[in-house]
């Protein structure tokens, strides 16, 4: 009866499967750390006023895209305009100043010219006793009033001339000052935030829009301090970034030589390539650094399977395929590391097929 039972069980059973396998064994994996990190620009600017005055209008949102030096936002300065005004008509006043001392300079010269020729031809009539002496000093006189004249005239076109400076001056201190209630790109970007609206009042250092530079985009992680060592300038590094299917290959281009006392970490900036269009500021990511290599006991990723938490993998046991439950580790493209439920040189099925069952006999090959 047991022999007729074992036969009719023989005659039931599946054929051999065939499946291709391969054996666990030790191979150098890279050393990835990695780090929590938020996506920004190369440059990102926090455009405060310079002055105090009401926000007169906002002529950008968040998310709109701007040019170097296109104005974004204007302050009231009423008073400022004033001074531009006062400035401007000190400077037409000077002008006329200088006109009118230029004027009097000529006529001042003209008149020490002929004070000079009289008195000469005065003093040559004296040597011939034509005149007294009473008539040349006469003539003295008139020639040193009409030189010092003359003089005068020439300080009060060299006043005028200074005050000409000053008025320019005046003008530009007051344009520059009146400059401060317009609120301007520093560079071509996108604004990324507004955090005042027309109507407030604007004090100086009170932020009013962040822009933040368009083209290179980069990742600022912060790096726990154990791996200070570890990472350096020129380093590569993967990005993780939720929104893209695929992860984004970049190049660390600064490291923070502070470390936080608070978290005990310091900042790491890595510069992204490839195609970052559907990247925004702000964005998560994770910046994978790759600090060297370490054995490590390793199985082809397809032949682990999942069952909800648990990795599992079919073991060739003679003529047959056992399931085993695994710990797994890091998986690095094709290979994946095995922490333990695994021995080295043990073969595994490759890519098991979805019907393959603990038990099945199986015909195996490389």
């Amino acid at each position: 009866a047991c022999g007729t039972a074992s036969a009719h069980r023989a005659e039931n059973e599946p054929p051999p499967v065939s499946v291709a396998t391969t054996s666990a064994h030790v191979e150098p994996l890279e050393v990835l750390h990695r780090a929590s990190g938020t996506v920004r620009g190369r440059n990102t600017a926090v455009l405060t006023s310079r002055t105090t005055g009401y926000v007169r209008a906002i002529k950008v949102q968040s998310g709109d895209r701007v040019t170097a030096g296109q104005v974004l936002a204007t302050l009231e300065a009423h008073d400022v305009e004033a001074s531009v005004r006062r400035a401007r008509a000190g400077f037409d006043q000077s002008l006329a100043s200088r006109g009118e001392a230029e004027n009097g300079l000529v006529a001042a010269k003209a008149s020490a010219a002929i004070a000079r020729s009289t008195r000469d031809r005065l003093a040559k009539l004296f040597e011939t006793q034509s005149i007294s002496a009473q008539e040349l000093d006469d003539a003295e006189a008139r020639a040193r009033a009409a030189i010092a004249q003359e003089e005068m005239a020439e300080a009060r076109v060299r006043a005028s001339r200074s005050r000409i400076d000053q008025a320019k001056a005046e003008i530009g201190e007051a344009s520059a000052t009146l400059d401060y209630a317009k609120i301007t790109a520093p560079f071509s970007g996108r604004v990324i935030e507004r955090r005042v609206d027309p109507g407030n009042l604007a004090t100086p250092g009170m932020p009013i829009l962040v822009v933040e530079e368009e083209g290179t985009l980069r990742v600022e992680s912060s790096v726990d301090e154990s791996l200070a060592g570890a990472i350096h300038l020129g380093d590569r590094a993967t990005v993780e970034v939720d929104a893209l299917a695929a992860p984004l290959e970049g190049k660390v281009t600064e490291i923070v030589p502070s470390v936080d006392a608070a978290s005990r970490a310091f900042v790491v900036k890595v510069e992204l390539a490839g195609d970052v269009a559907k990247l925004r500021p702000g964005m998560f990511a994770r910046a994978v650094f790759h600090t060297g290599a370490r054995p490590r006991l390793v199985v082809p990723t397809s032949a682990v399977t999942t069952s909800g938490a648990l990795d599992r993998v079919f073991v060739v046991d003679g003529d047959r395929v056992r399931l085993r439950m695994i710990t797994t580790g890091e998986t690095q493209g094709a290979l994946t590391e095995v922490l333990s439920g695994l021995s080295g040189g043990e073969r595994v099925v490759t890519a098991p097929a979805p019907g393959l069952r603990d038990g099945n006999r199986t015909t195996s090959g490389e």
